[in-house]
């Protein structure tokens, strides 16, 4: 018998789902939880086979992250109801999922299918839709997957395959590249050279380092990084633009 949370925070979804998996036999309901942030704990606490995870709103995807990182990790299968400010990213994304009025053989084989989602998966669900930016960046770390805010990024910067990230929790590598995050991002960051990409409220100032190359001050951080003589009129501008008259 195959042991199932639900998790999820509209109401008449996770009545509707909670009564669908008890009238399945080989279904056992192990907990319905109104908050899904609880669906962790609840499967440390007991490990089931599946968390039927509903996708209200972005902050659910840290619950996705959070499970994927469990050992071992459930099943999930994502829920939506069609007022759900998430359920256009699902419908983008290409990810299953089921909706309020799921019919009961639909929901019964969606869970025997059912797998721990993926990296790929996530960051496919995370990606902004038209007219929208992703508020989270998705990285992998030693112990699994991560969410930076982006609020707390203060720049990037490209090395060969990867990207380095630097955020008010640390540094981590990212595998977006630098032209995608610019033009995601563009309103909040400033290209400051062709491998860097600089939070505009964390761009402190400019300074020439020994050999007169000029070189940006980030705050928060004793990083300093390459101005492009190319795209040094256009961080002057901002600088003085972001001191006001005088």
């Amino acid at each position: 018998m195959m042991k199932i949370v639900i998790a999820c925070e509209q109401s008449s979804l996770r009545q509707r789902l909670a009564r669908l998996v008890a009238s399945t036999p080989a279904f056992a309901v192990s907990a319905v939880l109104e908050d899904p942030a609880d669906a962790t704990q609840a499967h440390g606490n007991d490990p089931v086979d599946v968390v039927v995870l509903g996708i209200r709103q972005e902050a659910d995807l840290r619950v996705a992250v959070a499970l994927a990182n469990e050992r071992p990790a459930p099943a999930v299968v994502l829920a939506s109801s069609l007022t759900d400010p998430m359920l256009p990213r699902l419908q983008q994304s290409g990810v299953d999922y089921v909706l309020e009025h799921v019919q009961p053989a639909r929901l019964k084989s969606v869970i025997h299918d059912a797998r721990p989602l993926s990296a790929e998966q996530i960051a496919r669900i995370q990606a902004p839709g038209s007219g929208g930016e992703r508020r989270h960046i998705l990285c992998r770390r030693r112990n699994g997957l991560s969410l930076i805010p982006v609020d707390g990024v203060r720049y990037f910067m490209a090395d060969q395959k990867y990207v380095t990230v630097q955020h008010d929790e640390g540094e981590d590598l990212i595998e977006d590249s630098l032209c995608r995050l610019e033009e995601e991002f563009e309103p909040r960051f400033l290209r400051v050279h062709r491998s860097a990409l600089i939070a505009r409220d964390a761009l402190r100032g400019l300074e020439k380092d020994l050999d007169g190359r000029t070189q940006a001050l980030v705050d928060g951080s004793d990083e300093r990084l390459p101005v492009s003589r190319r795209r040094l009129p256009q961080v002057r501008r901002w600088l003085k633009s972001a001191a006001g008259p005088g």
